[in-house]
């Protein structure tokens, strides 16, 4: 096994892409990891340092590749969210490819963080896990992000924290969905608030779970393995396992938007519930529901988004219910029909696709 364990130092224009890595004997999936893609979340860099220092210092046999990068450098050396524009936004093959030689700080970052990524998916000598660590503006619960991939939410099942489906069809271009889209078991994580040191915690519980059930790591060379479940299960506050994300309430600077204070992360609201002023007036909801990432920053274009509690039973039957229809499509012309019987089945409308 080789380890190469690198900290956050000062390296030229900013601060080093590679946070850590470790390559096992033998071959076995990877756990690849974003950490701080926006600059003012630096508690998922805090986490990765700690668990490759870790797994070098006790010599854990592992199986496959963990390889953690850090998002944006340049941002995370003065701690604002981003420079110039978001790096969290624009990821997909056309952009990449328009990205000039010479623009804004954050196309620098994406095209050296592309091209990072790039080469530990090449590298890669199984499946692909893939997490991008984040943190809130508003203090709150950690909870997960997960696509309508099955692997994933299967995946998603190993964290005893919220699910949060629907997200990625509601924000385009995130580093969350490009990786999907390549083909990676990804799952985001929102590990609390930007400066709680708690967040920190979050982050490194979710890493040592993340190594477990991807199969890097055994249970059993993780002692403390049930200490960071319960960490998460504490931190959850009886939310329920998946949260089905319905509207997203996008804003401008020109909007004057002000979240109203004490909301956290994640959280139940009530139907015509203050939840914010912005240049017309109040801002109410308008349904009973799920809150989820409030903005109390400066920076972002999102103010809010809303959802609703998904049934575990419900969501492992839409889940069946796809991949039947997906087999159906590819087989189609081989369906044969008995004398004397009527196929009739009708497609899945648009509720059931949502799920």
């Amino acid at each position: 096994m080789s380890r190469t364990a690198t900290s956050l130092t000062e390296a030229g224009h900013g601060l080093a892409r590679h946070i850590g890595s470790v390559h096992g004997a033998r071959t076995g999936p990877t756990l690849l990891v974003v950490a701080g893609i926006h600059g003012n979340e630096p508690a998922g860099v805090t986490a990765a340092q700690r668990v490759v220092a870790r797994l070098e210092r006790q010599r854990t046999e592992s199986r496959g590749d963990f390889v953690c990068l850090a998002g944006n450098v340049r941002a995370l050396g003065v701690g604002v969210r981003f420079l110039e524009r978001d790096l969290n936004r624009g990821w997909s093959p056309s952009r990449l490819a328009a990205l000039p030689s010479h623009g804004r700080a954050e196309d620098a970052e994406q095209r050296e963080l592309a091209a990072a990524l790039d080469a530990a998916r090449g590298a890669a000598r199984g499946p692909i896990h893939f997490l991008d660590l984040h943190t809130t503006s508003a203090d709150g619960i950690p909870f997960a992000m997960v696509g309508r991939n099955a692997a994933a939410r299967a995946f998603a099942l190993q964290f005893p924290v919220p699910a949060l489906l629907g997200l990625l069809e509601l924000v385009d271009g995130t580093l969350l969905e490009y990786m999907r889209a390549q083909g990676c078991i990804a799952l985001g994580f929102e590990a609390g608030q930007n400066d709680d040191p708690r967040s920190a915690d979050h982050d490194e519980a979710m890493l040592w779970i993340a190594l477990v059930g991807a199969g890097l790591v055994a249970a059993r060379d993780v002692p403390d393995l049930e200490r960071h479940r319960s960490l998460l299960s504490r931190a959850r506050r009886g939310l329920p396992q998946f949260v089905r994300i319905e509207s997203r309430h996008a804003i401008t600077p020109a909007d004057g938007f002000r979240m109203e204070p004490g909301f956290a992360n994640i959280q139940p609201i009530t139907a015509d519930q203050l939840l914010a002023h912005d240049r017309n007036g109040e801002v109410r909801a308008p349904r009973t529901g799920i809150l989820l990432m409030p903005l109390y920053q400066s920076q972002g274009e999102d103010g809010f988004f809303l959802g609703r509690a998904v049934k575990l039973r419900g969501l492992r039957l839409a889940t069946a219910w796809r991949r039947f229809w997906s087999i159906r499509r590819k087989h189609r012309d081989a369906v044969v029909v008995p004398r004397g019987h009527a196929l009739r089945i009708r497609e899945p409308q648009e509720p059931l696709a949502a799920v």
